[in-house]
């Protein structure tokens, strides 16, 4: 078989029979002994000795020549793993372990040898021109079913979210090994809701929050990308707050220091109240934003206080003052509020719990920043702000309000932005700082921000711009910015 230039030079054509492509069929492939050279033709001399040591300990691993003094089973399965990083002996290892399992006389040593396979195919994929070999051995090998089935499931997802970047811990791989690689997981919803799911060894992020999204009744692909879990982790004195991307497999960043939340982050799709749990969840969010004073309202505007403040009321019930943004408490005429509240609940008895929480985000989704990630901005590079002013970001683009006037003071497309640069503090124990390099090559700009959550917010940015570029087939923007 030619391809792919000189390494691809020689492929035993037993081999190649063996997983469905053309060549002679033979009774078996399992070799006695360790092979002299590599499986495939290697140019390099180093890595045809590598290769041939590969060989040496795949068969110490599965037991089929003696293990050297002081290595275990698992170092040596360690070993091989490590060595696939390097891409031209992945191919190569990925025949030596189809040469072994294929045909192998003892059943034991041969269940080791597709162990190896399904966590090879779950953190490294063969090149395209191995692929289709790899695919056709896998479904050809009835006399292992379940564990083909497995090493495919793996491959799928190999190829579909790229592979494992950090490779599992030592002792991942020894509970993968005694098929214990399933462990319990914990994701904070909003409101303080809890669920609680099962994740395997290669689980990744968008296949949780594909589960979270099937419990709120969403079946549309799209609707589902507008949802993100959200990682924190503790360093030091301060959290690492971020948007865990799609293809991040979970047993990779899930520590013990660590806990999952989830919450929507894109509001594209048109929001739909056919399932219970979807209107819970999403009046937990809204309700949080809102009483935290992230969706504006005018201190002046008692009437839409009291009604959303009412239809609070109508859920479960509280002190008056707990159903007003926190920012607004001490700018409002409570006992205005207070009446306008009874008249607006005189009006809604005939509203149960569930219609109120719809009401309430029909009636929140025409504040000015819904829709909207907000971050308080302690200072913007050439911008003087009588104070603190608010900062939304959206899958479209970035936004400075002042929340005074609830004037727009700046606005930057994500499409246009080029870089993002984390800044240290400008005082000692200040805030850090976000510099963001945007606009043409004709007139480039650039803008910075003081901000407590600035490596929050620069996470985020970079989860909505990977979000973008999947969306250009639809017409969207580019892909991820600088970092």
């Amino acid at each position: 078989h030619q391809g792919e230039g000189d390494r691809w030079g020689r492929v035993e054509p037993a081999l190649w029979g063996s997983m469905g492509a053309p060549g002679p069929t033979i009774q078996s492939l399992w070799p006695q002994a360790p092979i002299k050279e590599s499986l495939i033709s290697l140019s390099d001399e180093d890595t045809n000795k590598q290769a041939v040591e590969s060989f040496r300990v795949l068969m110490q691993f599965m037991g089929d020549q003696p293990k050297p003094r002081g290595k275990n089973d698992l170092e040596l399965l360690y070993e091989l793993l490590k060595l696939c990083r390097e891409e031209n002996l992945r191919d190569e290892i990925y025949c030596q372990v189809i040469k072994q399992v294929t045909c192998h006389p003892q059943p034991e040593h041969c269940t080791r040898g597709w162990n190896l396979l399904s966590l090879l195919t779950g953190c490294f994929s063969p090149s395209a021109t191995l692929m289709p070999y790899v695919i056709k051995f896998l479904q050809n090998s009835g006399s292992s079913q379940e564990l083909a089935r497995n090493s495919q499931e793996h491959l799928q997802r190999t190829v579909k979210y790229g592979g494992r970047q950090r490779l599992p811990s030592l002792g991942e791989i020894q509970a993968f090994l005694k098929g214990q690689g399933m462990r319990s997981l914990l994701i904070h919803l909003p409101g303080g809701v809890d669920y609680r799911t099962t994740i395997q060894t290669f689980t990744v992020a968008a296949e949780v929050v594909e589960e979270l999204c099937r419990q709120m009744g969403i079946t549309d692909p799209q609707e589902m990308q507008e949802f993100a879990l959200f990682l924190i982790k503790k360093e030091g004195e301060s959290l690492l707050v971020r948007p865990l991307l799609p293809h991040e497999y979970l047993n990779s960043v899930v520590e013990q220091d660590t806990s999952l939340h989830s919450r929507r982050l894109i509001w594209e799709t048109p929001l739909h109240f056919d399932n219970p749990t979807y209107i819970t969840t999403h009046y937990k969010q809204v309700l949080r934003d809102y009483l935290q004073g992230k969706l504006l309202v005018n201190p002046q505007a008692d009437t839409q206080l009291a009604r959303l403040a009412a239809l609070q009321h109508l859920c479960p019930r509280q002190d008056m003052l707990n159903y007003l943004p926190k920012p607004l408490r001490g700018h409002v005429n409570i006992p205005i509020i207070k009446k306008l509240i009874d008249q607006e609940l005189r009006q809604l008895q005939v509203y149960n719990s569930q219609e109120a929480q719809i009401s309430f985000i029909e009636a929140v989704s025409q504040l000015p920043l819904f829709g909207y990630t907000v971050y308080v901005v302690l200072r913007v590079s050439q911008m003087a702000l009588p104070g603190p002013s608010l900062l939304g970001l959206n899958h479209q683009h970035l936004i400075v309000m002042d929340p005074c006037s609830q004037k727009q003071c700046c606005s930057i497309t994500l499409k246009d932005l080029h870089r993002l640069h984390l800044l240290s503090p400008l005082e000692s124990e200040g805030p850090p700082g976000l510099e963001l390099n945007y606009g043409s090559a004709d007139n480039p700009q650039t803008i910075w921000f003081e901000l407590l959550k600035a490596q929050e917010l620069m996470h985020t940015i970079v989860f909505l711009t990977d979000r973008v570029g999947e969306g250009m087939k639809r017409g969207r923007g580019p892909s991820q910015v600088q970092v």
